[in-house]
């Protein structure tokens, strides 16, 4: 093969590898919104909701870093959380410039609202798959996110 060739097959993959990945995350995206529109929840919400779940007291800036948000969308949407009751914040004791967001009750009966949501979305997306191709999916995605050396 010569490497004219080899560059094209290297652009094709490229593109397609961003497309499907693209696709992959505005259908989620549309799939949650649409689900989750009876509870007032836009974009990155529920992202926010699961997040804090998993890590109670995390701060907006944590929340950021670890979902790759801008940090004016953070706030903006866990501004909304608390006003619809899922959230609630407290001042960092230790650095009084920050604040510790947790779940309320509210936001708790939600989590596994969202999380069937998100299973729903996965089943769908991933029905023509064997249990076999599904596993090797996850591994690989895993793998190409750097997390399988966690």
């Amino acid at each position: 093969m010569n490497p004219k060739d080899n560059l094209l097959e290297h652009v094709h993959f490229t593109r397609e590898l961003g497309r499907a990945l693209t696709f992959l995350y505005r259908s989620r995206k549309k799939y949650m919104t649409e689900s989750l529109k009876d509870y007032d929840f836009t974009g990155a919400m529920y992202l926010i909701m699961l997040h804090v779940d998993r890590h109670p007291g995390a701060s907006q800036d944590s929340i950021a870093s670890h979902l790759y948000l801008d940090k004016c969308t953070v706030a903006r949407r866990t501004k909304r959380l608390e006003e619809l009751g899922c959230l609630y914040r407290e001042t960092d004791q230790a650095d009084r410039r920050q604040n510790k967001l947790y779940l309320t009750d509210k936001g708790s009966s939600l989590i596994p609202i969202i999380r069937d949501f998100l299973g729903q979305w996965g089943e769908n997306v991933t029905a023509g798959l064997t249990a076999q191709e599904k596993a090797t999916l996850l591994q690989l995605l895993t793998k190409m996110t750097g997390q399988d050396k966690l």
